[in-house]
């Protein structure tokens, strides 16, 4: 099995804090499939911002060719955004995968898009990406793994200024049960994250994060808690006061409803609600 690419490092932690929470926002979510071989998929998503009361809203259609490693996908949203991506996997090389990224949105006559390319390996995962424009911005990045220990390097190269925008570099150590993760971008920015599966039905999380010349550290801790099948809870809180809180139940094979809220436990802030429907068959 390959490492995993260099922004999905500390993935397990990320997770905890960021999947399944919805406050402030009425979503539903719907993915399907069909075909022969399931090749064709469809996926709906719908999100009112309760805030602001906007409505967004985008859908995207995936065929996937399998005998010759392609998979398109067809994208469309309410800010009138078209986008088309093609992946063609293991037809140039043995674990690479390019991609060709595109969007165009006709009412400004605005184009954008950018090369793709992914190169996993047993120890190794090697990612590139250039805009398509006549100044690209050039992204690259590698993971390299031995024995469990991971080690990754990424970096942002802009040809307009002919600078390096960016470069940040990441360690840690990844097994079944718990996976460390530590960063730092910029030479600044300083951070680490700690995911630990307690039990099967028992996640802990932690981040910790620090910024050169601040006064103070920040930091957040994470669960997730699956009492039987049917029911998942979740709760985070950051040194900021913020709490939320989640539960997701799934009313059928298909269809999970999810409820979540955030507060300050100490300033007077308003509370943030969320609901979301998520419909996958």
């Amino acid at each position: 099995m390959s490492p995993p690419q260099f922004a999905d490092l500390g993935k397990s932690a990320k997770d905890l804090f960021n999947k399944g929470y919805n406050f402030g926002f009425l979503k539903v979510d719907s993915t399907t499939k069909t075909g022969e071989n399931k090749e064709v998929e469809f996926k709906t998503a719908a999100a009112h911002n309760i805030a602001s009361g906007k409505l967004g809203g985008n859908l995207d259609v995936k065929y996937k060719i399998p005998q010759y490693g392609v998979t398109l996908t067809e994208k469309w949203n309410t800010e009138n955004q078209l986008g088309t991506v093609v992946e063609v996997a293991e037809q140039f090389g043995r674990g690479l995968k390019l991609t060709v990224d595109t969007m165009y949105a006709p009412h400004a006559g605005k184009r954008s898009g950018k090369i793709k390319a992914d190169w996993a390996l047993p120890t190794a995962r090697i990612n590139a990406d250039v805009s398509l424009t006549s100044s690209p911005v050039i992204n690259a990045s590698g993971v390299f793994a031995r024995e469990g220990w991971l080690f990754g390097a990424q970096a942002t190269f802009d040809t307009a200024s002919n600078k390096l925008v960016s470069s940040s570099l990441a360690f840690g150590h990844q097994t079944n049960q718990y996976t460390l993760h530590s960063f730092v971008v910029n030479s600044t920015d300083f951070g680490a994250s700690l995911y630990h599966k307690v039990a099967p039905n028992v996640e802990l999380g932690a981040q910790l994060g620090w910024k050169m010349g601040g006064n103070s550290a920040d930091f957040a801790l994470a669960s997730k808690y699956s009492p039987n099948r049917d029911l998942t809870l979740r709760a985070k809180v950051n040194n900021s006061s913020q709490m939320a809180v989640a539960a997701t139940h799934n009313l059928s094979n298909a269809l999970k409803m999810t409820l979540s809220t955030q507060f300050n436990l100490h300033a007077n802030e308003a509370h943030k609600f969320g609901l979301g429907l998520e419909y996958e068959q």
